[in-house]
């Protein structure tokens, strides 16, 4: 066996202790696993060699249109050279291996120079797939893959002038093809065989909104086009179709997907995918000992990932496991969430076309259209087409498969947003309309704007929105927004508030549901005792004007909370005399009206009392609990709190009046 002398040896490897590691592939996987070794040992424990196929380090192929809107190569490297010298790599680049002895352990490069390994990894990663269509290999057509395809289109397109385009594909790298021809400056149009765009995330409905987006910028759409060849025509290329017109454009580029570069591994006769690809296990072990795959060129167990998400995933897993870590590839998902050509595209957790037996909720808006997908009621899949406030609060709930209650479904459907608040994340993630402080009705954007204001720590969020002045239970929360320490809050009087707003509830609804309490059928009757306090009109007029002194007396909470001049004492004994005052309004209509609603007025009035007190009662409770509870309940209750509290202040509004009338109509008649 004989061994390549590198023009680039590695300096002070120990060669006794270091095992040789051999890279193939110089993309985005490759550089993600170097990194991961690098920091995972400082490179020491290994010596790395990799081998890429471009005359170029690792760049950022996500991002590759960025050249045609200033960026430039070197912008797009994940790591300059300096770096993998840095580290002890010996980087190959413009080197291409072309066999493998997997029995000698052994890869040979394109100068027919042999390398010995310990430890091989497969990083191919792809190709771009050409379908078959005649005349693709003539000039003007083009691919869209690497950085050299990219100059080349530039190169053309300033030589000829071009002024029209054609893209074929209209999946990822389709639509970001056209961002690039688009920013050249071309008239572009999207070729796409499928009945839709992105056929392979979004369903028909999602497509439909993705193409109407997609035309607005001026790119024309052509769904279900089947491109049969195409032909030079003067100075133009001309596309014939089995089912349309022809079409003359000056350039044409191919994007219709990608497929694994797995030759090296077919001839070496490692196993392969059942669609391509080199077979992997969940360990991202080859057929063959020592061998490992990641990133586009692994099918594993047979599924091809073909983002870079999970390749750096693959990347993290091959790491761990380098290092003898039991680590294993669970991923079987691929999220999206991209802006093609300028139009926000998400696509979370399992496609919602994958699955046959989950239920699928829809909305749309003006600001788009969205979708969760729901298996035995939790959250497996979303997607969406335009901008979504919650994609963090929505990508969370479908990596944890959150359930999603029927209320929540409903809100979705009507508002684009299942929470009425956060799910349990930290302060700092929650969508800009979730209420942080129910007392004042603060809401999370507008301490956002208070902090972009200068108004950073906890004190200062309060002065300058007001959030924390009243009950005080969302100090925690303004804390963590500031990244101050958070004390426990000990709100006074909650206790009080807790149980006097229950009662208040039973006893309204006593009130409203119990009939009238029965009076005494004879004079004999001991309860005639009793029902005296609604026979003898004094006494109602006692009962009657102790509960008009009540209500009076409960005003005064609401005159504390919006009155500067009234701010004395403490808020939470405030709101539990509130509280208990309210309760004994509900026991006192009792006692001045035997649960006897009355007629017309009277019921008017005694209706809107009980509905007062009931409203009240739930407004309490949820108070109370607001600095007991956490995640999607706190977040449920914090929201609720506001909205009974302005349903309690409505029903308060007509009550000066019903009172007035009661008290007239009882003298005058």
């Amino acid at each position: 066996m004989s061994v390549a002398i590198s023009a680039n040896p590695p300096a002070n490897v120990d060669a006794v202790s270091t095992k040789r590691l051999v890279i193939v592939g110089g993309g985005m996987a490759a550089h993600g696993l170097c990194k991961r070794l690098i920091e995972h040992s400082d490179g020491t424990e290994f010596e790395i060699t990799l081998f890429g196929e471009e005359p170029r380090p690792a760049y950022d192929r996500v991002n590759l249109s960025s050249l045609m809107s200033g960026s430039t190569e070197d912008d797009l490297l994940l790591s300059p050279k300096e770096w993998y010298q840095q580290h002890k790599i010996r980087l190959q680049v413009g080197r291409r291996i072309t066999a493998l002895d997997p029995e000698q352990q052994v890869v040979t490069d394109d100068t027919g120079a042999k390398h010995t390994y310990d430890q091989l990894v497969l990083a191919t990663g792809s190709y771009p797939w050409v379908p078959p269509i005649e005349g693709t290999k003539q000039r003007g057509v083009f691919v869209y893959r690497t950085i050299d395809d990219l100059q080349a289109i530039q190169q053309y397109v300033q030589q000829t002038s071009a002024k029209t385009s054609a893209v074929i594909g209209g999946g990822l790298l389709g639509l970001e093809a056209a961002k690039v021809i688009q920013n050249l400056g071309l008239r572009t149009t999207i070729l796409e065989v499928a009945p839709g765009l992105m056929p392979r995330q979004l369903d028909a409905q999602g497509a439909k909104v993705l193409r109407e987006k997609v035309q607005e910028l001026g790119v024309d759409v052509h769904v279900t086009r089947r491109t049969e060849s195409i032909v030079a025509k003067g100075s133009q290329l001309s596309l014939n179709f089995q089912n349309a017109e022809p079409l003359d454009v000056d350039i044409v580029l191919v994007a219709a997907g990608i497929r694994p570069r797995d030759e090296l591994a077919r001839d070496a006769g490692l196993k392969l995918g059942p669609r391509g690809g080199i077979a992997v296990n969940r360990q991202l072990e080859t057929s063959v000992p020592n061998v490992y795959a990641i990133g586009e060129c692994a099918a594993v167990e047979g599924h091809i990932h073909g983002l870079v998400a999970p390749c750096y995933r693959m990347a993290d897993v091959l790491a761990a496991r380098l290092f003898g870590e039991p680590a294993v590839f669970n991923d079987t998902e691929e999220s999206v969430e991209l802006k093609l050509l300028g139009v926000p595209v998400i696509t979370l957790g399992k496609a919602i076309g994958e699955s046959t037996s989950g239920v699928v909720v829809t909305h749309d808006g003006d600001e788009g259209h969205r979708k969760l997908l729901l298996e035995q009621g939790r959250m497996v899949g979303a997607a969406s087409v335009g901008h979504w406030e919650d994609v963090d609060l929505i990508r969370m709930s479908v990596a944890q498969h959150k359930r999603l209650w029927p209320t929540q479904r409903v809100r979705f459907v009507r508002t684009g947003t299942p929470y009425v608040g956060g799910t349990g994340l930290p302060i700092a993630q929650w969508p800009g309309h979730a209420t942080v402080c129910s007392c004042m009705g603060i809401t999370r954007q507008q301490l956002g704007t208070a902090i972009s204001e200068g108004h950073q720590s906890a004190p200062a969020m309060s002065l300058a929105t007001g959030a924390g002045t009243a009950c005080g239970t969302c100090r925690n929360l303004l804390c963590e927004l500031a990244g101050e320490t958070a004390t426990p809050t000990r709100v006074s009087g909650a206790t009080m508030v807790l149980v006097s707003s229950i009662l208040s509830v039973l006893v309204g609804l006593i009130v409203l549901l119990a009939p009238p309490i029965p009076l005494a059928t004879s004079v004999q009757d001991p309860w005639r005792e009793i029902d005296i306090l609604w026979r003898d009109d004094f006494l109602k007029q006692v009962s009657g004007y102790s509960l008009l002194a009540c209500f009076v007396l409960a005003l005064t909470f609401s005159m504390r909370k919006r009155l500067r001049f009234l701010q004395w004492g403490n808020y939470g004994w405030w709101r539990a005399a509130h509280a208990s005052i309210g309760t004994l309004m509900a026991m006192g209509l009792i006692a001045h009206t035997g649960i006897r609603m009355g007629d017309h007025l009277n019921f008017a009035l005694s209706l809107t009392f009980v509905l007062l007190t009931i409203v009240g009662g739930l407004a309490g409770i949820t108070s109370a609990f607001e600095n007991r509870l956490t995640g999607d309940s706190a977040m449920f209750v914090r929201a609720w709190r506001p909205k009974l509290t302005w349903m309690h202040i409505v029903l308060f509004v007509p009550m000066p009046a019903l009172l007035a009338g009661h008290i007239l109509s009882v003298y005058w008649y």
